[in-house]
Parts: C-alpha cells; structure tokens; sequence
C-alpha cells in the first residue's frame, strides 16, 4: 500500500487481496527488502516513506521511450515515473496552496461543504460561496453518506458507503466542468490572482503572469509562457489566467 501510494499501482496490483485471487508481486525481491527493512525500523512508515521519496526510481524521468513502451507500456517495471492524475484531495489542496489560503492547522472539528434543510428528512445542497472555514485540507471535510462534494466528487473520491482498496481512475465531462466552473475553483482563482498582484507591486503584466506560473507549477516561466498568460490577462484579466493554471494538465498531473 505504501508503493501503491506513491507510483499509482502496487508492486502487488490488487492491495486488497494478497492471497491466491490476487495478482502476482511485480518485484518480489524488492517487496521481501521492503518488509524486513521496516521490520528493522521499528515498524516506521515515516522512515519507509522517506527511503521511497530518496530512491531513483521515484527521482526518474516519466518521459516515454519507444522501446520501452513496446515491452512494458503500463509501466510495472517501472522504467519511468508513471504519470497519474493527483487524486481528488490532492486536486483541492494544491489550489488552496497555490492561491495561498490554504489553513495548516491540525486537528480539530471538520468543515461541511453542504447546506443542511431539515424537512422530513435531512436534504444536502453544495455551498454556493466558501469561508475561510472551508479552506483547510480536504482530510478534514466531513463526508456525508450518498453525497458528494460538488467539485471534487467526480475525481473518483468514494462516498461515505463505500470502503475501496484501489480508486477507479476516470477521465469524464462532468470533471472538466466542475474545474472549469466550480464555485469553489472559481473563489480561489480570484484570490490566486490578487496574491500575484500583492506580491509584485508596481509590477508589470507579465511579472504577474511569471508569479502565477511559478505559484502554480513551482518552476520558473519560459518566455513563451510569459507572452501567452500577458496576452490573455489583457483580454480576460489576471483570474482568467489563474483559472486557466489551475485547470492546466501540469498543475493536475503528477508527471
């Protein structure tokens, strides 16, 4: 489960089921190595997960190789990084970081992203505007059972009734609508685009447009880059090109 975390798949495909209707371990050898290395670490998940994250296998390249694609195209030998879409947890949290408005603290109550209208029964509707009360991590959203969050609940995320090994990975309309018109995306655009007007004062356009590229993506701009985003924040202003980065396949893509 720790390398199904990290690479998309396990080293065994099926988390679920180790036994004789699962699948076949891909590396054998190095899940043995695994085991007793964490066995000889007092049981550390901590210091599992550092080893993985300082490997070469999770450092390298996930750029294609027509060779090797026709011997492995699903990647299990793991000749490159395998490039996934981030989950939808993942999706929500790296807006909040990007725009900044992310809430670090730990613990506590959760937050709901659902209005509650007590008639007979309880009826849910999504929120049509957030607070700074739904701006912490999405671990600490409370899940109702047969509901989902408007945006981010057609990434895959399981409802309340639902315990999974290993999360279907889709690709449908109904996600690049909700990125794209999402209230709560739509929020944290504004707010990732006056961020980039507060940090570059007396800047120009296209400071702007390299402070969000750099926001979103953690990297340095390309000039190209530079003269899209100026192109499009004088058409459309500076939220349409943070709606744009925030929809963008590197901002979604682990790649």
């Amino acid at each position: 489960r720790l390398w199904h975390y990290h690479f998309g798949t396990g080293l065994v495909a099926t988390p679920g089921d180790f036994g004789a209707n699962g699948t076949r371990p891909s590396h054998p050898d190095l899940l043995d190595w695994m085991a007793t290395r964490m066995s000889r670490s007092d049981w550390s998940l901590k210091s599992m997960h550092r080893q993985i994250l300082t490997s070469r296998t999770w450092c390298q390249s996930s750029r294609p190789r027509e060779q090797a694609l026709a011997i492995d195209a699903g990647t299990r030998l793991l000749w490159r990084f395998p490039p996934r879409r981030l989950s939808a947890e993942a999706i929500r949290d790296s807006m909040l970081v990007a725009s900044g408005s992310i809430d670090r603290r730990m613990g506590g109550p959760g937050f709901k992203v659902f209005e509650i209208v007590m008639e007979n029964v309880r009826h849910y509707s999504p929120r049509k505007t957030y607070t700074v009360n739904e701006w912490r991590r999405m671990v600490y959203m409370t899940k109702i059972r047969q509901e989902q969050d408007e945006v981010f609940g057609a990434f895959d995320c399981p409802d309340g009734n639902q315990v999974i090994a290993r999360r279907s990975r889709s690709t449908t309309p109904l996600q690049a609508l909700g990125l794209l018109n999402g209230n709560f995306v739509l929020q944290q655009s504004r707010i990732l685009a006056r961020r980039c007007v507060t940090d570059t004062p007396g800047g120009s356009t296209g400071d702007r447009v390299a402070r969000a590229i750099r926001l979103a993506f953690g990297r340095p701009p390309t000039p190209s880059e530079i003269d899209a985003g100026t192109r499009l924040v004088d058409r459309h202003g500076l939220a349409a090109l943070a709606r744009a980065l925030l929809n963008s396949n590197e901002f979604l893509w682990l790649p």
